[in-house]
């Protein structure tokens, strides 16, 4: 018996509006009383199976009920499914059903929602909302659905999977879990990616680059895997209808790197990849490489305010780099290499004593990056010729550099000091800092001792360095002889380094 025979008495007939009657059939969301249905329906050969059956007198073209629920789902398009909605636009199949409901609350806690259902193991007959019927529920180790649970051997199982295990896939034929249901996960995500891909390539105006966009689907299922194309599809269909907005098809890779830039093709690198693959375009690394310098050239000429005098300087000293650049001289490399300490110095002169910068903003700028030393020397050759500035780039000798690397490592040994313990982490990070910080060796250096070359006592710690010895002392000791670390010179307490190393 149906839903709709089952109905209660009270309810309303659509067509007389007479009260308490038994609702015979329901056509059209309108419910009928069995003496509308007899008035309304009469039989006759349903024009599609030629079979008999009561049919709207009023619609010639009506179809019996057998063949209105095989058509296809109005929503989701599908054939074969359950009926759950006989809607004015066709039928909906049990799934996609809800969508043309209307909300109601939920009988416990109020929440609206169209997926109200009954669950009789409750023990009552309340309509629940999907997150009050699930309640308990969680999701089963084997088949990954969310349902009520059977613990089985240790682990949580829904009842299927506890009884059934493994059985073979309807369309694959491989082992899945009995709770998957029809398909296993790999036949539902490709038949996801599959119907993903036509939808996004319905959207394409042009044929051709529409079957361009399938082809590119097909192949990225073959390469990333079904389920993550079917995640990341539709983030290429702008991709593809940008080049169908400017071309209707794929164009040489030239005309997309000047259209897209480096950093657009960029971020539809497995696009590029496909159609390197397919040998619609053959991929310039040199152009490509040329187009990211120019991108971050410009970048660097943007950092100053347009219209300033510092990016007055700059654009004529980029004038002379291009120039260089364009005879030959010099790569686009270098010309960025070259104008990034330029727009530094010339941030810190603005910020400071004015431009054009002088010799002590010069000797500033390269105290905090000092290994912009050799790059800034071109730039201030061109101040004195362009400006009649008297700048000098200064020469640093190894004292001076020592006291820059001490300087950059203090923030460093300071923190290790104030966080020093026992741990294995700790003391490394304190190899590596202090024998740069005490000895001057590389950061290799305290990274790749082994245990069998560090040794410990109650004064410090000597490390053994190709065939050489330092000594260092312990954090703890460093941070307790004094609140601020001393200046690394010879009358350093902790700075031994020089009475402690001897050969092996």
């Amino acid at each position: 018996m149906t839903a709709t025979r089952r109905a209660a008495k009270g309810t309303t007939c659509g067509e007389c509006r007479r009260r308490g009657v038994r609702i015979a059939r329901v056509h059209r969301g309108e419910r009928l009383c069995q003496a509308c249905y007899k008035r309304l329906f009469k039989r006759r050969m349903c024009p599609q199976c030629g079979n008999f059956a009561r049919l709207p007198r009023l619609e010639p073209n009506a179809v019996c009920l057998t063949c209105e629920n095989a058509r296809p789902c109005v929503r989701c398009g599908r054939t074969g499914e359950r009926v759950g909605m006989r809607t004015p636009y066709g039928p909906a199949c049990i799934a996609c059903a809800p969508y043309f409901k209307s909300a109601e609350p939920c009988e416990r806690c109020g929440t609206p929602s169209r997926w109200l259902s009954r669950r009789k193991e409750l023990g009552h007959d309340l309509r629940l909302c999907p997150r009050c019927a699930r309640a308990g529920h969680e999701t089963c180790e084997a088949c990954r659905r969310h349902r009520a649970l059977e613990p089985a051997d240790g682990r949580k199982l829904c009842r299927a999977c506890s009884e059934q295990g493994e059985i073979p896939c309807p369309e694959c034929r491989q082992p899945m879990p009995a709770g998957c249901g029809k398909r296993c996960w790999d036949c539902y995500w490709k038949e996801v990616a599959e119907y993903r891909i036509r939808l996004n390539a319905a959207g394409i105006v042009s044929p051709a680059l529409a079957q361009r966009f399938a082809d590119f689907g097909a192949w990225l299922v073959a390469t990333t895997g079904p389920r993550k194309t079917a995640l990341n599809i539709k983030g290429y269909l702008e991709f593809f209808l940008q080049i169908g907005k400017e071309w209707n098809d794929i164009p040489e890779y030239g005309v997309l790197l000047r259209h897209f830039g480096a950093a657009g093709l960029r971020r539809r690198l497995l696009a590029v990849r496909w159609m390197e693959a397919a040998g619609l375009v053959v991929v310039d690394a040199d152009a490509r490489e040329a187009d990211s310098e120019r991108r971050r050239i410009e970048a660097t000429l943007n950092r100053l305010p347009a219209e300033s005098q510092a990016a007055v300087i700059l654009a004529g000293y980029h004038a002379t780099l291009r120039a260089r650049a364009k005879a030959g001289k010099c790569m686009l490399r270098s010309v960025r290499l070259a104008l990034s300490p330029a727009a530094g110095l010339l941030e810190t002169a603005a910020a400071g004593r004015g431009l054009p910068p002088d010799q002590r903003t010069l000797d500033a700028f390269l105290r905090r990056s000092p290994g912009q030393q050799a790059a800034i020397s071109s730039f201030v050759t061109y101040l004195r010729r362009a400006y009649g500035t008297e700048l000098a780039v200064p020469r640093r000798n190894a004292l001076q550099r020592q006291k820059e690397r001490r300087a950059k490592l203090l923030p460093e040994l300071l923190a290790v000091m104030r966080e020093a313990g026992d741990t294995r982490t700790v003391e490394r990070r304190w190899l590596r800092i202090a024998l740069q910080y005490f000895h001057d060796l590389p950061a290799r250096a305290g990274k790749n001792a082994a245990d069998d070359d560090v040794a410990t006592d109650a004064d410090g710690i000597t490390v053994r360095v190709k065939d050489q010895r330092y000594w260092i002392p312990w954090p703890k000791r460093a941070a307790g002889a004094s609140r601020t670390y001393p200046d690394p010179d010879a009358t350093n307490p902790f700075h031994r380094g020089g009475d402690r190393n001897d050969s092996t």
